[in-house]
């Protein structure tokens, strides 16, 4: 099978100093990563036309931002498994995010295998959602 074909297209929504981290975590899956700072870098890449399996983003954004990107995320069709990563985990926001048509909510500091896995079922989520609303067209 083609090695592109299983490349895991990535929007990271994430700060400078995670960023480093982030990136060295998920290498070994070969994904293709896009990053973006803020809404307005999400914004340009949804303009752009890319599509993503998975989009990872801070639950610790300030508020309108937070909804700004959520917005733009939302906007991708098809719309990617959204990964929320936060520091302290509440059942509140887990089901907010939940709720909100998002994937699942993962807490920092996540381990190498913590974060790869929980991408790589993100992606299989995507996937299998692509291929059942195929199936239902």
């Amino acid at each position: 099978m083609d090695e592109r074909q299983n490349e895991i297209r990535i929007l990271a929504v994430v700060s400078d100093e995670i960023w480093i981290t982030i990136a060295r975590q998920l290498a070994p899956l070969h994904p293709k990563i896009e990053r973006a700072a803020r809404a307005a870098g999400v914004a340009r890449l949804v303009n752009d036309g890319k599509t993503f399996e998975v989009a990872i983003l801070p639950a610790e954004l300030p508020n309108a931002e937070w909804w700004a990107v959520w917005g733009e995320i939302s906007s991708i069709n098809p719309c990617p498994a959204i990964l929320v990563y936060t520091r302290s985990a509440t059942f509140e926001l887990w089901t907010s995010v939940l709720d909100l048509g998002g994937y699942d909510l993962i807490v920092e500091p996540f381990s190498d295998q913590e974060i790869q896995e929980a991408v790589h079922r993100a992606a299989q989520s995507f996937r299998d959602r692509l291929e059942s609303d195929a199936a239902t067209h």
